[in-house]
């Protein structure tokens, strides 16, 4: 691996665990419509699958078009009669998952580099993220230099406008920066933007720990 001084992470399946299945589990009991094969156990753990109402209302949340109160109510509409915002919430929210020693992987990583957050994320995602990160007592203030959200931005991955952006508002040098990601689309996209650029499959950070940060082992 190139020597680099910042690096960009992802966070849902490289630094937060996703699995999406078990949050389509949870939005089944609730009563939505989702087809059984996009919940069976061969599916991964955190692949979006094209297509699905509910999948095409989570990306919008990710660009920032629908925010947490419009995503309730239309989620809302679908499920059962009587079925509560807290149960809506808790079975989007049950999507994400933190490992402590990330975080703690985070914090030691700033004493040497630059460290920033590159996510497809939606407002209620975000929220949930930063409550749990707190609660276990790295907030993310504490774990990045910066934060770039794609709902914030009104732009998400692999759109080159959302590179292009973070790379401006940053500093950084493109060809000194390391970007970590789980998906094919969004590594080709920062390879594009200049980005040393890595691949790792959804929540296995720990794997490339000794690669990419021989020194943090």
């Amino acid at each position: 691996m190139k020597d680099f001084k910042n690096i960009f992470f992802d966070l849902g399946g490289v630094l937060f665990n996703l699995n999406t299945r078990a949050a389509f589990r949870a939005f089944k009991a609730l009563g939505m419509g989702i087809p059984d094969e996009i919940i069976a156990d061969n599916q991964p753990l955190n692949g979006m699958p094209e297509g699905q109402e509910i999948v095409r209302l989570i990306h919008s949340m990710d660009l920032g078009k629908v925010r947490g109160a419009e995503f309730m109510e239309i989620v809302k509409r679908e499920c059962r009669p009587g079925t509560t915002e807290a149960e809506i919430l808790h079975a989007y929210n049950g999507m994400i998952e933190v490992p402590v020693t990330r975080l703690q992987l985070l914090k030691r990583l700033r004493s040497k580099y630059k460290v920033y957050l590159l996510s497809n994320i939606g407002d209620l995602h975000w929220e949930a993220a930063r409550n749990m990160a707190a609660a276990v007592g790295y907030p993310m203030e504490e774990c990045f230099d910066h934060c770039f959200c794609s709902f914030e931005m009104g732009v998400a991955k692999p759109d080159p406008v959302i590179f292009e952006r973070a790379i401006a508002e940053s500093g950084v040098v493109p060809e000194e920066t390391l970007y970590i990601d789980d998906f094919d689309a969004n590594i080709e996209a920062g390879r594009r933007a200049g980005l040393l650029a890595y691949k790792i499959v959804g929540n296995t950070l720990e794997q490339h720990v000794p690669i990419l940060f021989p020194e943090f082992c």
